[in-house]
């Protein structure tokens, strides 16, 4: 049995201080989760409490939007070489989607014959001011944020891709890719207008952003394409998500188009990764000609690429 490295007066006192605190075992299991995590976050502690900071339940970014879960974690560094670490620019995602920039402190506890990593954070702005922390934050958005959209940008979904791909190879962790294109944007743009054609590409990303699920990333990868990374699914899994997504644009009724007697849909292809796969372009470009396919059976559908099914 895994020994309680916090105990009840420890307790009292990391609850009773504004910073969040999380302690997780030598694998990044989190066993402790204070008051302070849950106010910043969002999170209830017995929503985290088991579940491993590699699943990237705060999503941790720097600077530049490497997801830090995923490479470059400064509390396993910490862990594997005993040294603290202090970051003044990263970024977690709260429960409610809201990216904050906030300040990284990194420590080991040794307690009971087993180590710890104790991971203290909190608002950027508490310690370097709300001008610095609203510069921060923009240079941030700026960097891998789409201007048109507010989703994840083609800088930022080619890194995190690269990450997703890297994981698999290294450590199993399979994935899917859901390629979206929207079916009528030319007719939109030729009948009403390119101002309207933005307006629909933003009503699709926000239909994106609203049921992606919060451990899932979606981003505009360029023109009316929109492309999901799909962490921790199957190929069934996969084909239930892009079917329910071309579905709630069809359900959606974006009134210009409509009132133009027009429809909005899309074409979306999925693919799951395959041990084939040469690099992370592989698994997109099966997801891009899946979802051809779905438009030469008629647009506003989705296909399943097939390379995968038997993992």
């Amino acid at each position: 049995m895994t020994h309680d490295p916090i105990d009840s007066g420890l307790r009292q006192i990391l609850d009773a201080i504004s910073d969040g605190v999380y302690v997780t075992t030598s694998d990044r299991r989190i066993v402790f989760w204070s008051a302070g995590a849950e106010r910043i976050t969002g999170y209830q502690a017995d929503e985290v409490i088991g579940t491993s900071c590699a699943d990237e339940v705060l999503v941790h970014t720097d600077l530049m939007g490497k997801r830090l879960c995923l490479e470059g974690c400064p509390l396993q560094e910490c862990i594997s070489t005993g040294a603290g670490q202090t970051l003044s620019e990263v970024f977690l995602k709260r429960k409610d989607g809201e990216r904050l920039a906030v300040y990284v402190k990194t420590t080991v506890l040794e307690t009971g014959g087993e180590t710890y990593g104790v991971e203290i954070f909190g608002e950027l702005e508490s310690v370097a001011g709300k001008a610095l922390a609203e510069q921060v934050q923009r240079l941030s958005d700026s960097a891998i944020t789409d201007p048109l959209t507010g989703l994840f940008n083609r800088r930022y979904l080619d890194a995190a891709l690269s990450q997703q791909y890297a994981l698999y190879r290294r450590l199993g962790r399979h994935y899917g890719l859901i390629h979206i294109d929207v079916d009528s944007l030319k007719a939109v743009n030729d009948t009403l207008g390119h101002v309207v054609g933005d307006e629909a590409i933003r009503f699709v990303a926000g239909i994106l952003s609203d049921n992606v699920r919060k451990m899932d990333l979606a981003a505009r990868y360029g023109g009316d394409e929109f492309v999901v990374i799909c962490a921790q699914t199957t190929p069934q899994g996969l084909s239930r998500y892009g079917r329910r997504i071309v579905r709630l644009v069809h359900d959606s009724r974006f009134a210009p188009a409509e009132e133009a007697g027009l429809r909005l849909t899309v074409s979306a292809g999925g693919a799951f990764v395959a041990p084939d796969d040469d690099d992370e372009r592989a698994g997109l470009a099966r997801a891009d000609a899946a979802m051809y396919t779905a438009k030469r059976g008629g647009y506003d559908g989705f296909a399943l690429d097939a390379a995968g099914h038997g993992e």
